[in-house]
C-alpha cells in the first residue's frame, strides 16, 4: 500500500468516528488559525520594531553630535578664559585691553555670534562686537549669571531671544575667569546662534525620508523646530512626558500624539548628555514608508493565510463527502449535488484569488504548493481507489477538481516567474536585440516546423540592458505574435525600431516594435493589456495564462522605458517599447 493510500485510509477512518469528526477538524482549524495569528503578531511586532529602531538611531546620532559640539564650544570658552595674558588683564581690571585679545574670535569661529566680559557682580565691562550703550548694564538677573555665580563653574544656558537687535534666538556659554591664585575676577560669555544647531546636524544623513526634528533646551523650551524655523516665540514643552523623560536622561521611541503638529507620529528622543538638552525626532505615522511597507506585507500575509485556510477547508469537505458516500449510497446523489455546488463556488473563489496572487511575496506563493498537491493527490486517490463506487458524473467532478488544481499550479509558476523578473539582479551590457530576436524565432519555428511565417527583422538593433531579461521580453512579444497569427493565412511578424518615439518623455529615444497581422484587439481594452492574468481572448481561442504582457511591462520598467500597444480586431497588433540608455 502506498504512503498516500495509507494516509487517506487513516484520515477516512478517523473521520468515520462521528463523535470525533467535527471536533478533530475544529481542533486542526483552530491550531492553524492560532499559528497564523501568532505569526501575524510576531511579524507585526518585528516590522514595527525595525521601523521604530531606525528613528531611535537617528535621534541618538543627533544627540551624540550635539553633545560633541556643545563640549567643543565649552572647551573653546574655557581655552579663551584661561589665556595667561587675558587673565592678567581681567584681574587688573583692564577690560578694554582684555577684550581686544578677543577681537578676532567671532571671525575665526563663525558659530560665535558675540562675546562679552562682566565683573563678578554681573556688570558688563566689554563686548565684541560692541553694542552702543551696553557697557555698565548689570546682567545679574539673567539665568547664566545666577548659575555661574552659584559655584563658579562653566554653564550652557537655555535658549532665549536676544535683547539686542536683531532679536534672534541664542544660547549662552558662560565660564568664570580666574586669576593665577584661583580667585574669580570676571565672567566670559559667548553667544551662540540657535540656528547653528541646524548646521551641526545638517550633515547627518537620514535617508530619503522626511523627518521632523526638535531640539529642546534644559528648561523644556523648543530651541529649534525643523517645521517652524521662523517662529519668533519660544514654545514650552516642560510639562510633556517626553521632556520629563529627557530630563531623567532617558532615551527611547514610541508612537504617540504630536501636540504641535496635531497628528499621530513616531517619536524618538535622546538626551544631550551633560548639558540638559535633548533631541526629539518625529515622523507622521501616515507618511512613514516603513509602516506603510509593514501594512502592505501584513495584508499580503493575511491574504495568503486566508487562501491556505480556504484550500484546507475544501480538502476537508471533499474528504467528508467521500466518506459519507461509502456509508450511505442512497444519499450519494444529494451529496454529489452539494459537492458540485461547493466545488463550483470554491473554483470561482480560486479564480478570484489567483488574480490577486500577483501581489503576494515570493515566499507565500511558494508555500501554496503543498495544499495543491494534497488536493490533487487525494482526488487522484479517490478516482483510482473508489472508481467502482462513483458514477461518471462523480468522476467528472473529481477530474474537474484535479484540472483546477493543476491550473492553479501553472498560475503560481507564472507568478513566481514574474517575481523573478521583478527581483532579478540587473547586469547591464550592450545587447544585440536583432540576434536575440533571431534566436527566439528559431526556437518558435523548431517547435512548430509546419507553420509558414514571413519574419522580417531589422539588422543591427542593439540596446543597453540585461541580456537575460531582454531575451524574456522578446520571447513574450514574439511568442504572442506567433500565437495570435496561428489562425492567419500568410502570417507576417516584424521586429524593428524607429527614432523619436511618440510617447511622453521619450523624445529622441529609439522605440522598438513587434508587429503582426494576427487576431489583433479592440483599443477599448488597451488599458487592460498589461495586467497580470488579464486576457482578451478565451483559452479555447488561444492558450495561455495572461502573464506574458505583464512580464514585458515589468522588464521594460526595470530598464527605465515605456511600453504600449496598438491593435485592430482581425488586422493585427503592434507593441512598442523603449529602453533607457
Amino acid at each position: 500500500m502506498t504512503t498516500l493510500a495509507k494516509l487517506r485510509d487513516t484520515l477516512a477512518s478517523f473521520i468515520e468516528r462521528s463523535p470525533f469528526r467535527w471536533a478533530g477538524l475544529s481542533l486542526a482549524m483552530a491550531a492553524v488559525i492560532a499559528t497564523a495569528a501568532y505569526s501575524y503578531r510576531e511579524i507585526d511586532r518585528e516590522l514595527t520594531a525595525l521601523t521604530l529602531s531606525r528613528r531611535e538611531a537617528v535621534a541618538q546620532l543627533m544627540a551624540a553630535t550635539l553633545t560633541e559640539k556643545f563640549g567643543r564650544v565649552m572647551d573653546i570658552a574655557i581655552s579663551l578664559s584661561t589665556r595667561v595674558r587675558f587673565r592678567e588683564l581681567v584681574a587688573a581690571g583692564k577690560w578694554d585691553e582684555a577684550i581686544k585679545l578677543m577681537q578676532s574670535v567671532p571671525h575665526d569661529l563663525p558659530h560665535i555670534d558675540r562675546l562679552f566680559l562682566t565683573d563678578t557682580r554681573g556688570t558688563l565691562k566689554a563686548d565684541v562686537p560692541a553694542l552702543p550703550g551696553a557697557r555698565g548694564i548689570n546682567l545679574a538677573s539673567l539665568d547664566w549669571y545666577r548659575e555661574v555665580s552659584r559655584n563658579w563653574q562653566p554653564y550652557v544656558s537655555p535658549a532665549h531671544i536676544r535683547v539686542a537687535t536683531p532679536p534672534i534666538r541664542i544660547f549662552a556659554v558662560a565660564v568664570p575667569v580666574k586669576s593665577a591664585d584661583g580667585q574669580t575676577t570676571g565672567i566670559l560669555v559667548l553667544h551662540i546662534r540657535v540656528e547653528k544647531l541646524l548646521e551641526w546636524i545638517a550633515r547627518i544623513k537620514t535617508g530619503e525620508e522626511k523627518l521632523i526634528y526638535t531640539i529642546v533646551d534644559s528648561t523644556g523650551q523648543i530651541a529649534f523646530h525643523s517645521m517652524h524655523r521662523d517662529q519668533k516665540e519660544i514654545t514650552d514643552l516642560s510639562a510633556t512626558q517626553i521632556y520629563q523623560k529627557l530630563r531623567r536622561g532617558e532615551r527611547g521611541v514610541e508612537i504617540g500624539f504630536d501636540a504641535i503638529e496635531q497628528e499621530d507620529s513616531i517619536i524618538a528622543y535622546a538626551p544631550v548628555l551633560g548639558f540638559g538638552w535633548g533631541v526629539v525626532v518625529q515622523q507622521p505615522v501616515n507618511s512613514s514608508p516603513g509602516l506603510a511597507a509593514r501594512n502592505t506585507q501584513l495584508r499580503h500575509l493575511l491574504a495568503g493565510y486566508g487562501l491556505i485556510l480556504l484550500l484546507g477547508a475544501m480538502t476537508a469537505i471533499l474528504t467528508l463527502r467521500i466518506v459519507n458516500a461509502r456509508q450511505r449510497e442512497e444519499s450519494d446523489r444529494r451529496m454529489k449535488a452539494e459537492l458540485e455546488r461547493q466545488v463550483a463556488e470554491r473554483t470561482s473563489e480560486l479564480q478570484v484569488a489567483n488574480r490577486e496572487l500577483q501581489s503576494f511575496s515570493y515566499a507565500v506563493s511558494h508555500d501554496l504548493r503543498a495544499p495543491l498537491r494534497s488536493i490533487d493527490g487525494f482526488s487522484k486517490a479517490v478516482i483510482e481507489d473508489y472508481a467502482d463506487q462513483l458514477n461518471d458524473q462523480g468522476k467528472d467532478y473529481l477530474d474537474r477538481v484535479r484540472a483546477a488544481t493543476q491550473r492553479m499550479g501553472h498560475l503560481i509558476d507564472d507568478m513566481l516567474a514574474l517575481s523573478r523578473v521583478t527581483l532579478a539582479e540587473m547586469r547591464r551590457e550592450t545587447v544585440d536585440l536583432s540576434a536575440l530576436a533571431a534566436e527566439v524565432f528559431a526556437e518558435l519555428q523548431k517547435n512548430e516546423p509546419e507553420r509558414k511565417v514571413d519574419w522580417r527583422f531589422e539588422p543591427g538593433l542593439a540596446a543597453t540592458g540585461d541580456a537575460q531579461l531582454l531575451r524574456v521580453l522578446l520571447f513574450n512579444l514574439l511568442g504572442n505574435a506567433w500565437k495570435f497569427t496561428g489562425k492567419t493565412a500568410n502570417a507576417t511578424i516584424e521586429f524593428g525600431a524607429m527614432r523619436n518615439a511618440p510617447i511622453p518623455d521619450a523624445q529622441g529615444m529609439r522605440e522598438f516594435f513587434v508587429r503582426d497581422n494576427g487576431a489583433g484587439f479592440d483599443m477599448v481594452y488597451a488599458d487592460k493589456l498589461f495586467g497580470a492574468f488579464r486576457r482578451l481572448h478565451t483559452v479555447a481561442e488561444f492558450p495561455g495564462t495572461g502573464i506574458g504582457l505583464a512580464t514585458v511591462q515589468r522588464i521594460v520598467h526595470r530598464h527605465g522605458g515605456r511600453v504600449r500597444g496598438e491593435g485592430v480586431p482581425g488586422q493585427g497588433a503592434t507593441f512598442y517599447f523603449t529602453l533607457a540608455g
